[in-house]
């Protein structure tokens, strides 16, 4: 299985980056392009991929989503953590392929995700042979915190951003996530947005533009 996709191409015409965005639960890729095009403004060399989950999400018959979440699908964790372990796989040979098809090198690359979008950041960010430019994780949990001492293969900067009044996200969540990456030598900045719920604020898309053009440099 190959994973379909929604595309912003570079503003400037002459790709010499990728940014690949993640959606979380219920949404698809099409959710993503708003992102993007916010983004694109500060990266015209840019190509921007959003790729849509590979399962049709619980109760969102429109939505997709990447691995199940027991709380709502009564699915073990078991069976969570190998749905998120094969979408991860799906991820990955998507990312080979999309920077074959440019004939770019792993560091011009970056990955942006929101929510279950931002789990799939995790698992997949430090677990790359060649590390990514960069990873944005908005508004995510990490999962298989267990396993990535011993899996981490690459050390790519983060960027966590959370919004002050997410009512999904707790402040232990977050300050989890940054741990967890922090233990294994990975760069991590964590920026809580001012009066934002579970989304992302002006403040943190200008954070995230100053993260990608720092991480892409060059390439961007």
């Amino acid at each position: 299985m190959t994973l379909s996709h929604h595309h912003l191409p570079a503003r400037s015409g002459q790709t010499q980056s990728l940014v690949v965005l993640l959606h979380g639960f219920g949404a698809n890729g099409a959710a993503m392009l708003g992102l993007a095009k916010a983004l694109s403004v500060a990266l015209p060399d840019t190509a921007f991929l959003a790729p849509n989950a590979p399962d049709l999400a619980i109760s969102r018959p429109d939505g997709r989503m990447w691995y199940t979440i027991p709380e709502l699908d009564g699915s073990s964790l078991d069976q969570a953590e190998a749905r998120l372990q094969s979408s991860a796989k799906l991820l990955d040979a998507f990312l080979d392929a999309q920077l074959a098809a440019a004939g770019l090198p792993a560091s011009a690359l970056a990955l942006v995700g929101f929510s279950q979008g931002a789990g799939m950041c995790f698992e997949v960010g430090p677990r790359r042979a060649e590390p990514l430019a960069g990873v944005v994780a908005i508004s995510g949990r990490i999962k298989r915190k267990h396993a990535l001492a011993a899996e981490t293969r690459s050390k790519p900067p983060f960027l966590i951003l959370v919004g002050a009044e997410d009512r999904l996200m707790t402040a232990h969540d977050i300050n989890d996530a940054a741990d967890a990456l922090a233990q294994v030598g990975i760069p991590v900045q964590h920026i809580t947005m001012a009066d934002t719920g579970h989304g992302i604020s002006d403040q943190g898309i200008q954070t995230a533009k100053d993260f990608l053009r720092h991480v892409l440099g060059g390439a961007a």
